[in-house]
Protein backbone atom coordinates (compact mmCIF):
# COMPACT_ATOMS: atom_id res chain seq x y z
CA UNK A 1 0.00 0.00 0.00
CA UNK A 2 1.10 3.35 -0.73
CA UNK A 3 0.41 6.20 1.57
CA UNK A 4 0.11 9.78 1.01
CA UNK A 5 -0.03 12.70 3.35
CA UNK A 6 -0.86 16.21 1.42
CA UNK A 7 -0.91 18.89 3.65
CA UNK A 8 -2.94 21.29 1.50
CA UNK A 9 -2.40 24.62 1.92
CA UNK A 10 -5.47 27.13 1.78
CA UNK A 11 -4.50 30.38 0.23
CA UNK A 12 -8.46 31.66 0.17
CA UNK A 13 -11.64 31.20 0.58
CA UNK A 14 -14.44 30.33 -1.99
CA UNK A 15 -16.99 32.53 -2.93
CA UNK A 16 -19.79 32.50 0.23
CA UNK A 17 -22.29 30.27 -2.24
CA UNK A 18 -19.31 27.96 -2.61
CA UNK A 19 -18.13 27.80 0.88
CA UNK A 20 -21.30 27.21 2.15
CA UNK A 21 -22.38 24.07 -0.18
CA UNK A 22 -18.88 22.81 -0.56
CA UNK A 23 -16.41 23.87 2.39
CA UNK A 24 -12.85 24.84 1.82
CA UNK A 25 -11.05 24.17 -1.18
CA UNK A 26 -8.61 22.43 0.93
CA UNK A 27 -12.32 20.16 1.60
CA UNK A 28 -12.84 20.06 -1.98
CA UNK A 29 -9.80 18.73 -3.34
CA UNK A 30 -9.60 16.02 -0.58
CA UNK A 31 -13.39 14.98 -1.53
CA UNK A 32 -11.48 14.68 -5.63
CA UNK A 33 -8.50 13.68 -4.62
CA UNK A 34 -10.22 10.89 -2.97
CA UNK A 35 -12.83 9.87 -5.73
CA UNK A 36 -9.70 9.56 -7.88
CA UNK A 37 -7.62 7.23 -5.50
CA UNK A 38 -10.97 5.33 -5.44
CA UNK A 39 -11.19 5.02 -8.91
CA UNK A 40 -7.77 3.54 -9.63
CA UNK A 41 -7.53 1.74 -7.13
CA UNK A 42 -10.78 -0.24 -8.54
CA UNK A 43 -9.02 -0.38 -11.89
CA UNK A 44 -5.83 -1.69 -10.79
CA UNK A 45 -4.42 -4.53 -12.68
CA UNK A 46 -1.67 -6.09 -11.28
CA UNK A 47 -0.18 -6.68 -7.54
CA UNK A 48 2.49 -3.95 -8.39
CA UNK A 49 -0.04 -1.48 -9.28
CA UNK A 50 -0.65 -1.39 -5.27
CA UNK A 51 -3.23 0.48 -3.61
CA UNK A 52 -3.14 4.33 -2.99
CA UNK A 53 -4.44 5.63 0.10
CA UNK A 54 -4.51 9.24 0.97
CA UNK A 55 -4.44 11.37 3.93
CA UNK A 56 -5.16 15.38 3.72
CA UNK A 57 -4.47 18.30 6.51
CA UNK A 58 -5.72 21.68 5.42
CA UNK A 59 -3.19 24.68 6.34
CA UNK A 60 -4.38 28.34 6.51
CA UNK A 61 -1.86 29.56 4.35
CA UNK A 62 -3.04 33.29 4.38
CA UNK A 63 -3.28 33.19 8.35
CA UNK A 64 0.09 31.74 8.17
CA UNK A 65 -0.37 28.03 9.05
CA UNK A 66 2.31 26.41 7.59
CA UNK A 67 3.37 22.52 7.86
CA UNK A 68 6.41 22.50 10.27
CA UNK A 69 9.48 20.93 8.65
CA UNK A 70 9.62 18.35 11.34
CA UNK A 71 6.58 16.87 9.93
CA UNK A 72 7.74 16.44 6.65
CA UNK A 73 8.83 13.14 4.90
CA UNK A 74 12.59 12.71 4.70
CA UNK A 75 13.39 9.33 4.55
CA UNK A 76 12.68 7.15 1.12
CA UNK A 77 9.79 5.31 2.64
CA UNK A 78 7.51 5.25 5.17
CA UNK A 79 6.05 2.10 6.76
CA UNK A 80 2.20 1.74 5.99
CA UNK A 81 -0.04 1.21 8.80
CA UNK A 82 -1.87 -1.89 9.02
CA UNK A 83 -5.29 -2.57 6.79
CA UNK A 84 -7.02 -3.92 9.70
CA UNK A 85 -6.11 -1.10 11.38
CA UNK A 86 -6.95 1.45 8.93
CA UNK A 87 -9.69 3.04 11.56
CA UNK A 88 -7.39 3.53 14.23
CA UNK A 89 -4.62 5.27 12.12
CA UNK A 90 -3.74 9.48 13.04
CA UNK A 91 -2.54 10.42 9.80
CA UNK A 92 -0.93 12.96 11.59
CA UNK A 93 1.85 10.51 12.42
CA UNK A 94 2.31 9.95 8.79
CA UNK A 95 5.42 12.22 7.48
CA UNK A 96 3.92 14.97 4.64
CA UNK A 97 4.63 13.57 1.37
CA UNK A 98 3.10 16.25 -0.45
CA UNK A 99 1.89 20.26 -0.61
CA UNK A 100 -0.93 21.15 -2.85
CA UNK A 101 -1.44 24.97 -3.11
CA UNK A 102 -4.77 25.96 -3.80
CA UNK A 103 -5.96 28.43 -5.92
CA UNK A 104 -6.55 32.36 -4.95
CA UNK A 105 -7.54 35.76 -6.14
CA UNK A 106 -4.68 37.40 -4.73
CA UNK A 107 -1.45 37.84 -7.30
CA UNK A 108 1.46 36.36 -6.20
CA UNK A 109 3.56 39.30 -6.74
CA UNK A 110 1.12 42.05 -5.02
CA UNK A 111 3.65 44.11 -2.26
CA UNK A 112 0.30 44.55 -0.06
CA UNK A 113 -0.17 40.76 0.80
CA UNK A 114 1.74 39.87 3.79
CA UNK A 115 1.41 36.19 4.17
CA UNK A 116 2.88 35.14 0.47
CA UNK A 117 6.89 36.08 1.14
CA UNK A 118 6.64 33.32 4.45
CA UNK A 119 4.97 31.24 1.46
CA UNK A 120 7.39 31.69 -1.08
CA UNK A 121 10.04 31.26 1.12
CA UNK A 122 9.03 28.50 2.68
CA UNK A 123 8.36 26.60 -0.55
CA UNK A 124 11.37 27.32 -1.82
CA UNK A 125 13.18 25.61 1.67
CA UNK A 126 10.96 22.74 0.81
CA UNK A 127 11.95 22.36 -2.57
CA UNK A 128 15.93 22.37 -1.84
CA UNK A 129 16.24 20.63 1.17
CA UNK A 130 13.28 18.13 0.72
CA UNK A 131 13.61 16.42 -1.90
CA UNK A 132 11.23 13.38 -0.78
CA UNK A 133 8.44 16.26 -0.41
CA UNK A 134 6.23 16.64 -3.95
CA UNK A 135 5.03 19.42 -4.64
CA UNK A 136 1.23 20.33 -6.95
CA UNK A 137 -0.20 23.77 -7.32
CA UNK A 138 -3.21 24.81 -9.37
CA UNK A 139 -4.16 28.46 -10.67
CA UNK A 140 -2.32 30.71 -7.81
CA UNK A 141 -0.20 27.43 -6.96
CA UNK A 142 1.01 27.00 -10.13
CA UNK A 143 1.90 30.66 -10.54
CA UNK A 144 3.12 30.87 -6.88
CA UNK A 145 5.34 27.33 -7.86
CA UNK A 146 6.67 29.60 -11.36
CA UNK A 147 7.26 32.88 -9.00
CA UNK A 148 9.30 30.84 -6.55
CA UNK A 149 11.41 28.45 -8.28
CA UNK A 150 11.61 29.69 -11.86
CA UNK A 151 11.50 33.22 -11.76
CA UNK A 152 14.60 35.77 -11.90
CA UNK A 153 13.41 36.74 -8.25
CA UNK A 154 13.92 33.25 -7.01
CA UNK A 155 17.91 32.03 -5.69
CA UNK A 156 16.56 28.86 -7.35
CA UNK A 157 16.15 30.07 -10.96
CA UNK A 158 18.07 33.12 -11.41
CA UNK A 159 20.28 31.17 -13.58
CA UNK A 160 17.13 29.42 -15.25
CA UNK A 161 15.64 31.90 -17.88
CA UNK A 162 13.60 34.42 -17.86
CA UNK A 163 10.22 33.12 -16.64
CA UNK A 164 7.99 35.11 -14.57
CA UNK A 165 4.35 36.10 -13.42
CA UNK A 166 2.18 38.55 -14.68
CA UNK A 167 -1.46 39.71 -16.08
CA UNK A 168 -2.41 38.13 -19.01
CA UNK A 169 -2.15 40.93 -21.68
CA UNK A 170 -5.15 39.11 -23.28
CA UNK A 171 -7.31 39.39 -20.78
CA UNK A 172 -9.21 36.85 -18.28
CA UNK A 173 -9.35 33.35 -19.19
CA UNK A 174 -12.62 32.21 -18.08
CA UNK A 175 -14.84 29.28 -19.38
CA UNK A 176 -13.80 25.42 -20.60
CA UNK A 177 -10.56 25.25 -22.39
CA UNK A 178 -9.45 23.26 -24.22
CA UNK A 179 -5.80 22.44 -23.39
CA UNK A 180 -3.41 21.24 -25.86
CA UNK A 181 -0.74 18.38 -23.93
CA UNK A 182 2.84 18.21 -24.60
CA UNK A 183 3.96 15.24 -25.33
CA UNK A 184 6.81 15.62 -22.59
CA UNK A 185 4.32 15.49 -19.93
CA UNK A 186 1.82 12.80 -22.33
CA UNK A 187 4.63 10.43 -22.12
CA UNK A 188 5.53 10.88 -18.53
CA UNK A 189 2.52 9.31 -17.66
CA UNK A 190 1.32 5.90 -19.24
CA UNK A 191 -2.70 6.89 -18.13
CA UNK A 192 -2.43 9.65 -21.10
CA UNK A 193 -1.19 7.65 -24.09
CA UNK A 194 -2.66 8.68 -26.87
CA UNK A 195 -3.99 12.11 -25.48
CA UNK A 196 -3.99 14.97 -26.90
CA UNK A 197 -6.05 17.97 -24.92
CA UNK A 198 -8.11 17.73 -22.36
CA UNK A 199 -10.61 20.14 -21.32
CA UNK A 200 -10.60 22.14 -17.85
CA UNK A 201 -12.37 24.83 -16.48
CA UNK A 202 -10.53 27.73 -16.36
CA UNK A 203 -10.38 31.42 -14.58
CA UNK A 204 -7.76 33.64 -14.25
CA UNK A 205 -5.97 37.02 -15.10
CA UNK A 206 -2.58 36.24 -14.48
CA UNK A 207 -0.26 33.64 -16.34
CA UNK A 208 3.42 32.16 -16.19
CA UNK A 209 5.07 34.06 -18.92
CA UNK A 210 8.47 33.17 -20.53
CA UNK A 211 10.64 35.04 -22.62
CA UNK A 212 12.34 31.85 -23.95
CA UNK A 213 9.48 30.56 -25.88
CA UNK A 214 9.67 28.21 -28.92
CA UNK A 215 7.11 26.14 -30.68
CA UNK A 216 6.55 22.60 -30.28
CA UNK A 217 4.60 19.73 -31.84
CA UNK A 218 1.80 19.30 -29.72
CA UNK A 219 1.39 22.36 -28.40
CA UNK A 220 4.27 22.30 -25.73
CA UNK A 221 6.81 25.34 -25.49
CA UNK A 222 10.29 23.38 -25.96
CA UNK A 223 13.13 25.95 -24.63
CA UNK A 224 10.62 27.96 -22.75
CA UNK A 225 11.62 26.35 -19.18
CA UNK A 226 15.13 25.24 -18.15
CA UNK A 227 15.60 21.42 -18.22
CA UNK A 228 14.17 19.34 -16.45
CA UNK A 229 10.79 21.37 -16.56
CA UNK A 230 8.05 20.70 -19.08
CA UNK A 231 5.38 22.81 -19.80
CA UNK A 232 2.33 20.26 -19.71
CA UNK A 233 0.27 22.08 -22.37
CA UNK A 234 -1.15 25.54 -23.99
CA UNK A 235 -4.21 27.23 -25.12
CA UNK A 236 -4.34 30.34 -27.66
CA UNK A 237 -4.70 32.95 -24.61
CA UNK A 238 -2.25 31.28 -22.25
CA UNK A 239 0.84 29.37 -23.70
CA UNK A 240 2.21 27.96 -20.47
CA UNK A 241 -0.76 25.73 -18.57
CA UNK A 242 1.15 24.01 -16.38
CA UNK A 243 4.40 22.68 -15.03
CA UNK A 244 5.98 19.46 -14.76
CA UNK A 245 9.59 18.17 -12.73
CA UNK A 246 9.81 14.79 -12.87
CA UNK A 247 9.29 13.63 -9.12
CA UNK A 248 9.12 16.32 -7.41
CA UNK A 249 6.68 19.09 -9.35
CA UNK A 250 3.45 19.47 -11.24
CA UNK A 251 0.99 22.38 -11.50
CA UNK A 252 -2.35 23.14 -13.66
CA UNK A 253 -3.21 26.78 -14.39
CA UNK A 254 -6.89 24.87 -14.88
CA UNK A 255 -9.22 24.32 -12.16
CA UNK A 256 -10.19 20.40 -12.25
CA UNK A 257 -11.20 20.99 -9.01
CA UNK A 258 -13.90 23.25 -10.15
CA UNK A 259 -17.42 22.47 -12.20
CA UNK A 260 -19.28 24.29 -14.09
CA UNK A 261 -21.55 25.56 -11.05
CA UNK A 262 -18.45 26.20 -9.00
CA UNK A 263 -16.84 28.25 -11.81
CA UNK A 264 -19.89 29.78 -12.60
CA UNK A 265 -20.40 31.36 -9.21
CA UNK A 266 -17.18 32.40 -8.84
CA UNK A 267 -17.53 34.22 -11.86
CA UNK A 268 -20.58 35.92 -10.65
CA UNK A 269 -19.41 36.70 -7.41
CA UNK A 270 -15.94 38.36 -8.82
CA UNK A 271 -17.99 40.23 -11.40
CA UNK A 272 -19.88 41.69 -8.41
CA UNK A 273 -16.60 42.44 -6.52
CA UNK A 274 -14.55 43.94 -9.98
CA UNK A 275 -17.85 46.04 -11.42
CA UNK A 276 -18.07 43.38 -14.91
CA UNK A 277 -20.84 44.49 -17.59
CA UNK A 278 -23.81 42.74 -17.78
CA UNK A 279 -22.63 41.67 -21.31
CA UNK A 280 -18.93 40.49 -19.85
CA UNK A 281 -20.85 38.36 -17.47
CA UNK A 282 -23.10 36.37 -19.82
CA UNK A 283 -20.08 35.69 -22.20
CA UNK A 284 -18.30 33.95 -19.29
CA UNK A 285 -21.18 32.00 -18.04
CA UNK A 286 -21.63 31.06 -21.52
CA UNK A 287 -17.78 30.13 -21.69
CA UNK A 288 -18.01 27.97 -18.77
CA UNK A 289 -21.17 25.65 -19.63
CA UNK A 290 -23.23 23.21 -17.99
CA UNK A 291 -20.64 20.46 -17.23
CA UNK A 292 -19.17 18.45 -14.56
CA UNK A 293 -16.95 15.66 -14.16
CA UNK A 294 -18.39 13.76 -16.89
CA UNK A 295 -18.56 16.92 -19.33
CA UNK A 296 -14.93 17.43 -19.31
CA UNK A 297 -11.65 15.88 -18.65
CA UNK A 298 -11.12 16.96 -14.29
CA UNK A 299 -11.45 13.39 -13.34
CA UNK A 300 -8.35 12.27 -15.78
CA UNK A 301 -6.78 15.30 -14.51
CA UNK A 302 -7.49 14.44 -11.20
CA UNK A 303 -6.14 11.11 -11.50
CA UNK A 304 -2.54 12.41 -13.12
CA UNK A 305 -2.05 14.29 -9.56
CA UNK A 306 -2.92 10.83 -7.71
CA UNK A 307 -0.41 9.33 -9.98
CA UNK A 308 2.40 11.83 -9.28
CA UNK A 309 1.91 11.78 -5.81
CA UNK A 310 2.17 8.39 -5.48
CA UNK A 311 5.39 8.21 -7.71
CA UNK A 312 4.19 6.70 -11.19
CA UNK A 313 6.30 8.92 -12.69
CA UNK A 314 9.54 8.59 -10.69
CA UNK A 315 12.78 8.49 -12.29
CA UNK A 316 15.78 6.09 -10.71
CA UNK A 317 16.93 9.12 -8.85
CA UNK A 318 14.44 9.67 -6.34
CA UNK A 319 14.61 5.62 -5.93
CA UNK A 320 15.98 4.52 -2.30
CA UNK A 321 18.94 3.21 -2.14
CA UNK A 322 17.80 -0.52 -1.95
CA UNK A 323 15.90 0.10 -5.17
CA UNK A 324 19.01 1.95 -6.77
CA UNK A 325 20.92 -1.20 -5.45
CA UNK A 326 18.35 -3.73 -7.21
CA UNK A 327 18.33 -2.13 -10.83
CA UNK A 328 22.16 -2.17 -10.86
CA UNK A 329 22.25 -5.85 -9.78
CA UNK A 330 19.44 -6.19 -12.85
CA UNK A 331 21.30 -4.31 -15.26
CA UNK A 332 24.95 -6.09 -14.57
CA UNK A 333 23.44 -9.25 -14.92
CA UNK A 334 21.97 -8.30 -18.36
CA UNK A 335 25.04 -7.04 -19.49
CA UNK A 336 27.05 -10.23 -18.43
CA UNK A 337 24.53 -11.93 -20.51
CA UNK A 338 24.68 -10.04 -23.46
CA UNK A 339 28.59 -10.07 -23.01
CA UNK A 340 28.22 -14.09 -22.80
CA UNK A 341 25.79 -13.99 -26.30
CA UNK A 342 28.66 -11.92 -27.78
CA UNK A 343 31.36 -14.55 -26.93
CA UNK A 344 29.26 -17.07 -28.03
CA UNK A 345 28.54 -15.97 -31.20
CA UNK A 346 32.04 -14.77 -32.23
CA UNK A 347 33.61 -18.60 -31.38
CA UNK A 348 30.83 -19.47 -33.76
Amino acid sequence: MRTIHIAILDTDVPVPTIYTTRGLYSTQFHALLAAATTRLNQHSSSEEEKEIRIHTTAYDAVGGHLPSFSSLLTTPSHPPPNPKEEGAVNPLTIPISALLITGSAASVYDPTLPWIPPLIDFLRTVYENYPRVKLFGSCFGHQLIAYSLLSTSSATGAKKGNVRVERCPLGMEIGLARVTLSSGFVDAFPCLKGTKEWRVQMVHGDWVASSLLSSEEGGGEGDALPAPWVNIGSTDQCPIQGLYAPGRVLSYQGHFEFDSVVNRETCVEFGRRLGWTEESLQQYVEAIGEVDGEGDDSKVAAEVVVRFLAGEDEPTEYLSPAEKAGLKEKLASTLSLIGQLISWSTRT
